[in-house]
């Protein structure tokens, strides 16, 4: 068995959820992937996937191990790259599109650290909120949240962002505190609408299996995460806004949680580029290190497999 190619089996694997989509990826036979998969289980002496007719899960050990291959895979990958082109660094020019909180409160802050150590590498990042078309724009790499309908685009995924229903404390004076989820129905929300649809978006809440959904009458709409943010701290309305980008005003005070019991869908977060090919040295460069921070500054407002 090799053991770098079984780990980046196990990888792509968890990464897919199916040993089907692991092979397609990794241009393998299934039957080789779960080959792989079971040498590696023998050789750790412990199972790292649960399997059912529906879905392929990691174990708590699986959770583990599947954290440490990243890291140790993507330092093999950099060291053969660097290897493979010399002392060759990745260069050219980068554009990058992510979302306008992810933008504002994650990457901007860390920009520098990552053209220091490409300093090769030049980067344009947009910051919107619609769906960019990778292709047509010529983007290199985008942070995408929710289901990914195109078949065109290559993922990598990040996890599953969490969401919180906030307000703030001068609207809960003035209109009181929703004590059950029909209750929404007689408030107002900040209104963000979705690019997919043109739409407010409703209030989704789930809890024990159950899920419920409401179109809150919203008096302030807009396409803008950062603009939802400002109109829910100026008591506008309840409004759903990322855990990362709620935590802070959670924590001082300035927005409280609404129907804490309950909870909103988590929203699927993955890396895209424009094609499954070869990406150039400048685009992993990045992946790698978007996904390392994503990681790390998102913390426990991310789920991951």
């Amino acid at each position: 068995m090799d053991r770098f190619d079984a780990m980046r089996a196990f990888v792509q694997v968890v990464e897919s959820g199916s040993y089907t989509k692991a092979a397609l990826q990794l241009n393998l036979h299934k039957a080789t992937v779960s080959q792989q998969i079971q040498q590696l289980e023998d050789k750790l002496g412990t199972r790292l996937l649960t399997r059912t007719t529906r879905s392929v899960t990691p174990t708590d050990e699986g959770t583990a191990y599947y954290e440490h291959a990243c890291t140790i895979l993507q330092q093999v990958d950099e060291v053969e790259s660097q290897l493979r082109k010399g002392t060759s660094a990745p260069a050219g020019h980068l554009r990058v599109d992510v979302p306008v909180a992810m933008g504002r409160l994650v990457f901007a802050p860390e920009i520098r650290g990552f053209l220091e150590r490409y300093p090769k590498i030049t980067m344009e990042l947009g910051c919107t909120d619609r769906a960019v078309d990778l292709v047509q724009e010529g983007v290199d790499c985008a942070l995408r949240g929710g289901p990914l309908p195109d078949s065109r685009l290559s993922a990598r995924r990040v996890g599953d962002l969490r969401f919180a229903l906030c307000a703030a404390p001068h609207y809960i004076e003035q209109h009181g505190l929703p004590s059950t989820p029909e209750d929404l129905t007689d408030h107002h929300q900040v209104g963000y609408v979705l690019a997919s649809t043109g739409k407010v978006r409703p209030v989704t809440l789930t809890r024990e299996g159950r899920k419920v959904e409401f179109d809150v009458p919203a008096r302030f709409q807009t396409t803008d995460s950062a603009a939802a943010l400002s109109a829910g701290l100026d008591g506008l309305g309840i409004v759903v806004l990322a855990e990362f980008v709620a935590s802070h005003h959670l924590a001082s005070g300035s927005l409280v949680r609404v129907l804490p019991g309950w909870q909103c869908p988590a929203l699927p977060l993955h890396l895209v580029t424009p094609t499954t090919r070869k990406r150039a040295a400048r685009v992993q460069a990045f992946m790698d290190w978007a996904h390392a921070l994503l990681l790390r500054r998102l913390g426990p407002q991310l789920d991951t497999l």
